[in-house]
């Protein structure tokens, strides 16, 4: 690109009329953004620019100061305020550069490039649109830093989300870790539980084996004891029966042998004892 003292966007309308087609400059209301314009066509290399949101307006060509020998330029025809139009697309033209791209506007450039018609003489340079680069580079500089931002933004989002699934991962990773401890403690005390009453139940009947043991023991004892208390008793009873019996026998045999004497020794009476009659 040349080194034009001429500020963006001059026009000299006292030059041939015929050129205004080869290059013709291109405005939009400042502080809008306006979409990128598409890859200038090799019949027609100049496109409309891009302005930068947030670049100060230029000046009115009637208000602008002659630089080129003092000469002001002359208009035929009054040159409208861009800057007083209505901006009926302005919402539709954010919206559209909102999702526009850095790489977009390095496409645009490279395909500027590449559709650029080489000199004659230095094949190696190429005429390019200066306002149309100035435009891409302005718009490269203002959407650059909002895109890294929002690439931040991005990044930090996911970087909060990760965190997020991850802490909430550590959660439930605890939370399950916990309830399968809860659920063996309460199936080991179970076990113990139900381990002890099986103990409790085999002493219970040890316990009561015993008990029917020693009363069984003591009921043969007693049993014994009785046996052979009756028995002695018995004999003992017998024993004073059969001499009871002797001294009854001896008794009754004196008793006869006294009625044997007593009747051997009675008198006893004849006929003549009775009276006469």
């Amino acid at each position: 690109m040349s080194d034009d003292p001429r500020p963006t966007g001059y026009v000299d309308l006292t030059e041939d009329r015929t050129n205004e087609t080869a290059a013709t400059p291109a405005a939009t209301a400042p502080g809008t953004p306006a979409p990128a314009p598409a890859a200038p066509a090799p019949t027609a290399p100049a496109a409309p620019a891009i302005t930068e949101p947030y670049a100060p307006a230029p000046a009115p060509a009637s208000a602008s100061a002659p630089e080129d020998g003092g000469r002001r330029p002359v208009s035929p025809f009054p040159l409208p305020d861009l800057r007083d139009m209505p901006q009926e697309d302005s919402e539709e033209d954010a919206g559209r550069a909102e999702f526009t791209t850095v790489f977009d506007i390095i496409d645009k450039m490279d395909a500027a490039l590449a559709d650029a018609k080489a000199g004659l003489f230095s094949p190696t340079q190429v005429k390019v649109d200066r306002e149309l680069f100035a435009s891409y580079l302005t718009d490269l500089k203002r959407m650059l830093p909002v895109q890294l931002e929002r690439a931040s933004a991005l990044m930090r989002e996911a970087e909060r989300r990760l965190e997020g699934a991850q802490t909430q991962a550590n959660a439930i990773v605890a939370s399950a870790q916990s309830r399968a401890a809860d659920t063996i403690k309460e199936a080991n005390e179970q076990a113990q539980f139900l381990a002890g009453q099986e103990n409790v139940t085999e002493l219970a009947r040890q316990k009561a084996r015993q008990i029917l043991d020693t009363a069984q023991a003591k009921a043969d004892h007693l049993t014994h004891g009785a046996d052979d208390y009756s028995t002695k008793v018995m004999e003992a009873l017998r024993q004073q029966l059969d001499k009871m019996g002797r001294d009854v026998d001896a008794g009754l045999n004196v008793l006869h042998e006294r009625q044997k004497a007593a009747a051997q020794d009675l008198p006893h009476l004849d006929i003549n004892d009775y009276p006469e009659a």
